[in-house]
């Protein structure tokens, strides 16, 4: 079974330097706001981290206070079955109605019975619709 809802991700662009993806989980971890799921990256002298938690308000309030430029994007949060199969029944349904799935990120415990999934796609309101469908 697929849970499906809204919700937004925190956008960060930072030079890419030694430890700022610490100092920034460090003032998140610090507030006792748990992360959900993360990505993050570098290319050239730019790093790009994106990432849900469950207070992204106060987790946003707080970063933009430690002088970070901080964005939100809506997404789309899945929490799908951690077995085989289960991301491709929901990429294939994106994929069969034509919608362009821009970003995918999640985390994956193996010992969990579900994973969080985050998908943004170039038309949420209708992935989303899609996904929930049976």
């Amino acid at each position: 079974m697929v849970k499906a809802i809204f919700d937004k991700q925190i956008m960060i662009t930072v030079n890419n330097e030694v430890g700022t993806l610490a100092e920034i989980c460090s003032v998140i971890s610090k507030a006792g706001i748990n992360m959900i799921a993360v990505n993050a990256y570098a290319v050239d002298n730019k790093g790009f981290i994106m990432f849900v938690t469950e207070d992204n308000d106060r987790a946003g309030k707080l970063l933009k206070e430690h002088n970070y430029n901080v964005r939100e994007e809506e997404v789309i949060l899945l929490s799908i079955d951690n077995k085989p199969g289960s991301l491709q029944q929901i990429v294939d349904k994106i994929a069969n109605a034509g919608i362009d799935l821009t970003l995918l990120y999640g985390s994956v415990n193996p010992k969990s019975k579900k994973s969080p999934i985050i998908v943004v796609t170039e038309d949420n309101k209708t992935a989303l619709t899609i996904i929930k469908m049976r």
